[in-house]
């Protein structure tokens, strides 16, 4: 799958690239990626033919190693919800619930450690369709790999998250309080919780300090991500008492 530049917006396929590299140097579990060069791709429609820059390849983890589909389902299909109600009528903590009855510990605190990654990153933009159920065997499901980490912060400033994470959409901070709500809301054993918001802060500040891909950033993006990472992990320091 191949994502083209935005006419909107600059480095968008650079941002999102950097981010997934990020994820995955944490220890989040991403597809195969690469940046390529416009002009190297070719059966574009002619006006997209003509952009300029590179575009994010991406491989499909929704295909088998001899092209079978592999059934997969996002949390607006789960939900029944329509592509445009996307951002309305559920939380992560609904989420989160059906991730721990479908896939156990493993899929919903892995989707914890994502969702505190995007605040970390400052991404806005984690709506339903940004998270999904893949069915391997054709019947049981697991989170799928993460996708579309982009920090959209230098786009829209004071932009908020996309749904309700323990009562607050707030990129700015991640409390203990905000955790209790989530894990009460969707019914989970709350003692787990912050171990993985400290653990996955710690890794992201640790890996975006050596991360060699922010350098393909302009320097003013890469000044407001590195601020943004930072600025979160000092309230979850302080909330920690550190």
């Amino acid at each position: 799958m191949v994502k083209l530049p935005s006419g909107r917006f600059a480095g968008v396929p650079e941002n999102e690239y950097t981010m997934m590299s990020l994820a995955r140097e944490t220890g989040i579990e991403v597809p195969p990626m690469e940046l390529v060069d416009m002009s190297d791709i070719r059966g574009l429609p002619a006006d997209a033919g003509a952009m300029e820059g590179k575009a994010l390849a991406v491989r499909r983890f929704d295909r088998g190693t001899r092209g079978e589909s592999i059934h997969m389902e996002d949390f607006a299909q789960v939900f029944a919800v329509y592509p445009e109600d996307k951002y309305h009528r559920h939380s992560y903590a609904d989420i989160a619930s059906v991730l721990w009855a479908e896939t156990g510990e493993a899929g919903t605190y892995e989707f914890l450690r994502r969702l505190v990654f995007s605040v970390l990153i400052g991404n806005a933009d984690m709506h339903l369709k940004n998270w999904s159920l893949l069915y391997p065997d054709r019947r049981t499901p697991v989170l799928s790999p993460a996708y579309d980490f982009l920090s959209t912060l230098p786009y829209i400033p004071g932009d908020e998250l996309a749904l309700g994470f323990g009562g607050s959409r707030s990129l700015r901070e991640i409390t203990p309080d905000q955790v209790r709500r989530f894990a009460d809301t969707a019914r989970l054993p709350v003692s787990p919780l912050w171990k993985i918001v400290i653990d996955t802060t710690e890794r992201t500040v640790a890996a975006w300090e050596t991360l060699a891909e922010k350098d393909i950033l302009s320097e003013k993006m890469r000044g407001l991500i590195g601020d943004q990472i930072f600025s979160v992990a000092k309230t979850v320091a302080r909330a920690t008492g550190k």
